[in-house]
């Protein structure tokens, strides 16, 4: 159980320091939000599959333990890139970039 709490633990400050990162830098501005919430949306995806679509597709041999290896490797960089991602996409989806104040036509002197 004490391990448990602790991958718990562990897990919520890296999702966290992802969130953050990804917060921070998609305040600066709308053209770096949309291209954060683009690049962790692909990256969601790819972990994804990485997890969950490419280990089905692994043919399976009995008694080589290579299959098994692979299988536990995709999973955990697949399952790692799918949760980074997830929580810098929440991150640069919550953060609102400064707005841009368009010049109104007139000048003052």
């Amino acid at each position: 159980m004490l391990r448990f709490l602790v991958a718990i633990v562990i897990a919520s400050a890296l999702g966290y320091g992802a969130f953050i990162a990804a917060y921070r830098k998609a305040r600066r501005s709308p053209a770096r939000r949309r291209g954060l919430i683009a690049g962790n949306a692909v990256a969601l995806a790819l972990g994804l599959v990485l997890a969950l679509w490419v280990p089905i597709r692994i043919a399976e041999t009995t008694g080589s333990p290579a299959s098994l290896v692979a299988i536990s490797l995709l999973w955990l960089v697949g399952g790692c890139l799918a949760f980074l991602g997830l929580a810098a996409l929440l991150g640069a989806v919550f953060a609102r970039p400064p707005q841009v104040d368009l010049p109104s036509g007139t000048s003052r002197p």
